[in-house]
């Protein structure tokens, strides 16, 4: 399951990816602020999307965050990856099939496993630049289309 942290990663990641080649750094703040997400939760996640290699940051004066690399170089998979690893996983013996003993005679685990790959692939095909194309409108021009 797409935890809540792995959803405000995608849109966090989203954000800056729309925000075009060699942007400025965004505060952390300003961030939190335009996608709606609580600061001190928006923290936590770009720290643990840092340590993933999706964003860079800067301290200080004129710092903030950024894309770690080009839009289409960063997939949905790099970003769950990044923040939560086990919020794509089937069951506990595809993270790791020593969690059971029968996963190598077991075929629900040869399916699961199976399954497994298929869905990290698809994860990993769709990259921002992808959802960028497509057309998804920001969440702003969302809201000006449909109050007038």
């Amino acid at each position: 399951m797409i935890t809540r942290e792995v959803d405000y990663a995608i849109r966090t990641v989203l954000s800056l990816s729309r925000r075009g080649v060699n942007p400025a750094a965004v505060s952390t703040a300003g961030l939190a602020k335009e996608l709606d997400i609580p600061f001190r939760f928006l923290r936590r996640i770009v720290r643990k999307l840092v340590e993933g290699g999706v964003v860079a940051s800067q301290r200080g004066n004129g710092g903030g965050v950024q894309l770690a690399k080009p839009p289409d170089a960063i997939s949905l998979l790099s970003i769950i990856a990044a923040v939560d690893k086990r919020s794509t996983k089937l069951n506990l013996c595809t993270i790791d099939s020593a969690n059971c003993p029968r996963s190598g005679i077991c075929r629900v685990h040869q399916e699961l496993s199976s399954l497994q790959n298929t869905l990290e692939s698809s994860l990993d095909l769709i990259t921002m630049a992808r959802l960028l194309e497509a057309g998804i409108p920001h969440r702003e021009a969302i809201t000006t289309a449909t109050s007038h």
